[in-house]
C-alpha cells in the first residue's frame, strides 16, 4: 500500500465537500451494453434485470429499538442499556472483533486488482467502509445487544485510522486532524448513500457505489459496478441470513468471495479462530 503525502489530503479526501455528483448515467452513456430482453434498455438501467433476479433480497427486521419509548431511548444513549443476553463487556470485545472480520479476514489486494482501483490508503478506507455498513446493516437489526457492537466497532475504527495515519511521515498533527474531520464526514456520508441504494433498485445501489466506493470515477465501467452492485446485494442477503446469538458472542461475521457466492469453510474456520484469538 502506497503511503501517500500532502496532496492525498487534498486530493484523495475531499471527495464529495465541494461539488454535488454528476450522473452516473450522464458517465456512462458513451458505452455500448447488449440490449436487455427485459426493459429493452442499453445502458446501466440493465443491471436492475441481470444482477438480482430476486435471489438477493433485503429482509430487514424490527429492532428491539423500535419498540421503545422515549424515555427507555434516551436511557439507552446514556449507557443504561437495561438487560441483556450477554454481559457488556463481552459485547465490547465482540464489537472489537467485528472490526477485525472488516480488515484482517478481507483480501483488499483483491478488490484492488479485480476492480483495478489504485492501491491507496484512501481506497483501503473506501473499502472499509462498505464492509463496516454492511455489519452495520445485521447489527443495527440487533437492539441493545447491536447497539453496543455498532458503537465499538466503529470505536475500534477510528483507533486503527489513527494509527496508520500516523505511519504517514510526512504529515503534521494539523494534516492528520483535518484527515479524521474528512474522513468522518465521509463515513457518515456512506451510510447515508448506501442505505438509500441497498432500498432502492440496482440503479440507485450502483450510483451509490460509483459516488462512495469508485469516488465519481469516470474511467469505472459498468462490469465493475455490475460486480459490486451483486457483491453488496449477495453479502447483505447473507447477513441476514445469520443467526444474531452467533455473532454477539464470538463477534465474528463471515463474508462471501468476490467473485463466488458460496463461503470457502476452511477459510471460514481460519478466520473465526484468528479473530477469537485476538481476545
Amino acid at each position: 500500500m502506497k503511503l501517500l503525502g500532502r496532496s492525498f489530503i487534498a486530493s484523495s479526501i475531499r471527495l464529495l465537500s465541494s461539488r454535488q455528483p454528476k450522473s452516473l448515467f450522464s458517465t456512462l452513456k458513451y458505452q455500448t451494453f447488449p440490449q436487455c430482453s427485459v426493459c429493452n434498455y442499453k445502458q446501466i438501467t440493465q443491471l436492475s434485470c441481470t444482477v438480482i433476479q430476486q435471489r438477493y433480497v433485503h429482509t430487514p427486521t424490527i429492532a428491539d429499538q423500535e419498540s421503545m419509548s422515549p424515555w427507555q431511548r434516551i436511557k439507552l444513549k446514556m449507557g443504561f442499556h437495561g438487560k441483556l443476553q450477554y454481559p457488556k463487556m463481552r459485547l465490547v470485545l465482540s464489537g472489537c472483533n467485528l472490526y477485525i472480520c472488516c480488515t484482517d479476514c478481507i483480501d483488499f489486494s483483491e478488490f484492488v486488482k479485480v476492480l483495478n482501483i489504485p492501491d491507496t490508503f484512501n481506497s483501503w478506507f473506501l473499502l472499509l467502509q462498505l464492509h463496516l455498513w454492511m455489519v452495520n446493516v445485521k447489527v443495527s437489526q440487533m437492539g441493545q445487544e447491536g447497539a453496543i457492537l455498532k458503537e465499538n466497532m466503529y470505536k475500534s475504527m477510528w483507533q486503527n485510522v489513527e494509527q496508520r495515519l500516523q505511519k504517514f511521515q510526512d504529515l503534521t498533527s494539523s494534516d492528520r486532524k483535518e484527515a479524521m474531520e474528512n474522513y468522518r464526514s465521509l463515513m457518515f456520508l456512506s451510510i447515508l448513500y448506501y442505505d438509500e441504494g441497498l432500498m432502492g433498485s440496482d440503479k440507485q445501489l450502483a450510483n451509490s457505489l460509483w459516488v462512495q466506493l469508485f469516488a465519481m470515477d469516470p474511467n469505472i465501467g459498468a462490469e465493475q459496478l455490475e460486480l459490486m452492485v451483486k457483491y453488496v446485494r449477495k453479502q447483505v442477503y447473507h447477513h441476514d441470513s445469520l443467526d444474531p446469538l452467533l455473532i454477539l458472542k464470538p463477534g465474528y461475521i463471515s463474508f462471501l468471495p468476490l467473485v463466488s457466492d458460496k463461503l470457502d469453510p476452511k477459510k471460514v474456520q481460519r478466520d473465526l479462530h484468528y479473530v477469537t484469538d485476538k481476545q
